[in-house]
């Protein structure tokens, strides 16, 4: 669909080289390797939602198994063959291998009704729980091969240990008598060959009986194993020959248990590896800020705030910020000029859509907003010389020609051409009258594309022709700087004379320029560099009277809450108030009956006072309840009634047959006619009359 050449002039290959970086395994790196652009709308559906499910898990910091794992393609290769032994180290590593393999089964499985995309991958797999548990039952955590795993092995073992602990008794009783005679040297013991050696001075060699291992360089120490722990050792020797026979028998016929399911295995281990590759993706996909767009079937092309990962990444490490794109190509609009000053942004824009449509075709997520709407194309057609880049350089008159003739040989329908500066590297007129025909032609054929150009015609071409719309780089006039927004619907400036004084090119040269150049080309630009400018500030207005009023919708919001805040501060005060003024009252009271109790007056009379007291209190509580369970009935019988009653609504006054008609309603009294007699009554005492 598009070749390695243009990959790399879009950088794709950068793209596949970040994702590498996020793999475990050099498997899975292999497979970024393959990632590339096609034409397989339904395939690449699929991958699209593979790596969009996982992102999302990943994003909501959902749990989501390990993925670290070791390469066991090689110890499985083995493994199936007939009568091969894999060793304890490997079989250990395949273990841990398929546990990670089983839990991730698990997990997908138990999501199914989350990630439909990733169940699929998983639906006909069954976890090899049996491998897990085979292997663990022979092999320890440090790949040794356990007591348990036969009872000869542990029979030996139990043996060696036994003849160890013999042979080391020995051992230590016949050091301590030689050292009482001075006859070893301070390091008075070394290993050779796995056996306890004395290392005795060498004048005394005569006076220890053993086997001799060894000598020191210098001449000085003979090392030499005890006659009294010989047999012993050789005992041992023999046992380790046998506990190396049974443990070869022993893993022989754990290789034999598992090499049916080799096959399961190896499926499992795929699993793994692709998945490891597709969370590499979607690891990539957070990094920039992807998402899945809605994929349409037709021609829909609508990128909303698209950037190129590459140099979002840039300026996300430079702290700068990288301004998003927006574009639209539809059945009506198919093939968009951008015009505009040089360094503005053209090629950056062509090459976010193309770098963002081979993403989105090999199966990856692009940093555009979730209310996008893409489409695949069956070929990508490119010709972009960016001059922009140290690595590329500028393409000549020559060349040009030969990419738009092959471009032009292959466009259709379902095309979509990225041109940069068509019609240059040749004599302006001449140039611009070749793209001229250039556009003529891709409109003609009905396919998709984006081209820039700094000629005029051009731009007058597009406005005429049916399919083919103007767009144009923002520029900021004010401050002579680039915006690096594109806006469709009219052509733009290249800014000629605007940009070359910005980059201080002397003033009276550009004024001598202006006066060589044709006074309607020049009136013309200067036209297309006023209405872009205005069209800029409207913009720039809308954006600020936008801001303004959601600042006043938040300062609104804030005074409402804060308003209610204070509101219910100053109830609550209140209540608190009067609550101090009542328990105030009970103070002075009971003082009161105090002091007349202490002067022992009637202490009867001062009893029936308190009980009188507690009497009056009780019953002013209960009419309080009554009255705020009135007050709470009213309350919601005005919000009942209240939205429903107007002028001319007829109403009956509570306990009263009589119907009345609203006349006026101010706040919660409503003015009613009766008759000849008009009255006024509170919302909650009235209720609405059957019609």
């Amino acid at each position: 669909m598009i070749g390695p050449k243009q990959q790399e002039l879009l950088q794709f290959d950068k793209v596949r080289d970040l994702i590498k970086l996020k793999c475990h395994s050099d498997a899975a790196r292999q497979l970024c390797q393959q990632i590339e652009p096609v034409f397989a709308p339904e395939q690449t559906k699929i991958l699209l939602n593979q790596t969009h499910e996982l992102a999302q898990l990943i994003a909501a910091n959902s749990f989501f198994p390990s993925i670290v794992y070791d390469d066991i393609s090689k110890s499985l290769n083995v493994l199936g063959l007939q009568g091969a032994l894999l060793n304890e180290t490997d079989l250990l590593q395949v273990c841990k291998t398929i546990e990670v393999s089983n839990t991730l089964i698990r997990y997908v499985k138990g999501k199914k009704n989350n990630v439909p995309f990733l169940y699929e991958l998983f639906k006909d797999s069954e976890s090899c729980d049996y491998i897990v548990d085979e292997i663990n039952r022979v092999i320890d955590n440090d790949a040794q091969v356990k007591n348990s795993a036969s009872a000869e092995l542990q029979r030996i073992r139990k043996l060696v240990a036994e003849k160890r602990r013999e042979s080391d008794k020995r051992f230590d009783h016949h050091v301590n008598e030689l050292r009482k005679n001075g006859y070893l040297r301070e390091n008075e013991e070394s290993f050779f060959n796995g056996r306890r050696t004395l290392a005795v001075l060498v004048e005394y060699k005569s006076e220890v009986s053993g086997f001799v291992h060894g000598k020191s360089e210098s001449g000085r120490t003979i090392f030499i194993e005890p006659g009294v722990t010989i047999g012993i050792n050789n005992d041992v020797a023999e046992l380790e020959i046998d506990e190396h026979r049974e443990i070869n028998r022993i893993l022989r016929e754990l290789c034999s248990s598992l090499r049916p399911f080799v096959g399961g295995l190896k499926l499992a281990m795929q699993l793994l590896v692709y998945v490891d590759f597709l969370k590499a993706k979607a690891n990539f996909a957070i990094e920039i800020k992807a998402t899945l767009p809605e994929i349409k079937e037709g021609f829909d092309f609508n990128f909303v705030s698209a950037m190129h990962p590459l140099l979002y990444l840039q300026n996300k490490r430079l702290h700068k910020k990288t301004v998003p794109l927006d574009l639209t190509l539809n059945s009506k609009d198919r093939v968009l000029v951008i015009s505009g000053p040089n360094a503005g942004g053209k090629t950056i824009a062509l090459k976010t859509v193309g770098l963002l449509q081979m993403m989105l075709q090999s199966g990856l997520l692009i940093p555009v907003k979730e209310n996008s709407t893409c489409c695949f194309f069956e070929k990508l057609l490119i010709d972009i010389g960016d001059t922009q880049s140290i690595e590329n350089e500028l393409s000549t008159y020559s060349a040009k020609l030969k990419s738009m003739t092959s471009i032009l040989n292959e466009v259709n329908e379902g095309s979509l051409v990225l041109m940069d500066e068509f019609g240059s590297g040749t004599d302006p007129e001449l140039g611009s009258a070749i793209a001229e025909a250039v556009l003529e032609s891709l409109v003609n054929s009905q396919t998709r594309g984006i081209i820039t150009s700094h000629f005029g015609n051009v731009k007058l071409l597009a406005e005429k022709l049916k399919g083919a719309i103007n767009g144009c780089m923002l520029f900021d006039m004010e401050h002579l700087e680039p915006r690096y927004m594109l806006s469709v619907g009219e052509p733009g400036s290249s800014y000629t004379f605007e940009v070359a004084e910005r980059i201080g090119f002397p003033k009276h040269l550009i004024a001598r320029a202006k006066e060589k150049v044709d006074k309607d080309k020049l009136k013309l630009s200067r036209l297309l560099a006023e209405v872009q400018d205005q069209k800029t500030k409207l913009s720039d207005q809308i954006q600020k009277l936008e801001h303004e009023e959601f600042l006043r919708k938040i300062a609104k919001e804030k005074y409402h809450t804060l308003f209610n805040n204070w509101e219910e501060k100053i109830n609550r005060e209140r209540e608190r108030k009067i609550e101090l003024s009542h328990m105030a009252d009970y103070g002075k009271k009971y003082l009161r009956l105090m002091q007349d109790w202490q002067e022992k007056k009637d202490r009867k009379e001062v009893i029936q006072r308190f009980i009188d007291g507690i009497t009056a209190e009780t019953k002013r509580q209960e009419l309080l309840k009554k009255q705020n369970k009135l007050d709470a009935y009213a309350e919601k019988k005005i919000a009942r009634i209240k939205p429903i009653l107007k002028v001319g609504t007829k109403v009956k006054v509570m306990n009263s047959s009589e119907i009345g008609v609203v006349e006026d309603i101010k706040d919660e009294k409503v003015f009613v006619k009766i008759g000849l007699m008009k009255m006024t009554v509170g919302m909650e005492n009235l209720v609405i009359a059957e019609p």
